[in-house]
């Protein structure tokens, strides 16, 4: 049985799915089965998958119905998946080689739920790198609707202490990642920071920082639908993460 249950959708992604598969192939962590979802690509996408399972037998696809959506995508996956983690990793992002190893270590030693860790911002072409993104070192409903820095390509949890986790298909567009950890601290579960920049984060063309503005609307609507929150308590929340949002970004950004 592998450790590691890695999930990677794919949506016409060949200009950097090799790069990100490459970054899984040189974890120190070695027992990992990938499971990468083809979302209907059209650019070689799928050819890509094909020959990189043909080569690699820890490594396998299935295939939406296309254009399901992220969500949809790593649902399939966690279906899936056999693994006593899992793990996200988007087909235009890279993890560095110690990742995995070092958040199943330290997971293993404090039997967390679900950890996340640092990462930095990269440019489209990779050349420049941002500084340091760092969550709180503990995640609560606060911290969630307050805070930045706890991306999707971070997060590692625990299939024992979390069971049945899915990412909310109902929540068309942005964000569904935000609405994946709320639901898991509403479920009694509490997620921990890694104090290591384990990983990158691409700004593509199609990555949701390129949009900050509908993902800021997004939060909103999540802030009144999904949480339910006082309309006083869902301004002070939403304007301090607005903020921290500017500002980390303004800082983060590739130089």
């Amino acid at each position: 049985m592998p450790r590691v249950s890695v999930i990677t959708p794919v949506l016409n992604a060949a200009e950097f799915l090799s790069d990100a598969i490459a970054s899984l192939r040189w974890q120190t962590l070695a027992n990992w089965e990938h499971i990468l979802v083809d979302d209907g690509s059209t650019d070689g996408s799928l050819e890509l998958i094909k020959m990189a399972v043909s080569t690699d037998p820890r490594m396998q696809l299935l295939r939406s119905r296309g254009h399901s959506g992220p969500a949809k995508a790593r649902n399939l996956g966690l279906e899936a998946a056999s693994g006593d983690y899992v793990a996200f990793l988007d087909a235009d992002d890279l993890w560095l080689p110690e990742k995995l190893d070092h958040c199943v270590s330290w997971m293993d030693s404090n039997d967390y739920d679900f950890v996340y860790h640092d990462y930095r911002l990269v440019s489209q072409d990779g050349k420049k790198i941002g500084a340091v993104i760092a969550g709180p070192d503990r995640l609560d409903s606060e911290t969630l609707h307050t805070r930045r820095g706890v991306g999707c390509l971070t997060v590692v949890l625990s299939r024992r202490r979390i069971q049945d986790f899915r990412f909310p298909e109902d929540h068309k567009g942005l964000n569904e990642d935000f609405v994946a950890w709320l639901r898991l601290l509403r479920g009694g579960h509490t997620g921990y920071r890694l104090p290591e920049d384990l990983a990158r984060h691409r700004l593509s063309g199609t990555s949701r920082n390129a949009n900050r503005l509908a993902s800021a609307a997004a939060c909103w609507r999540i802030y009144r639908d999904e949480s339910d929150l006082p309309f006083g308590i869902a301004v002070k929340w939403w304007v301090e993460y607005a903020w921290r949002s500017f500002w980390m970004h303004r800082r983060a950004a590739p130089r």
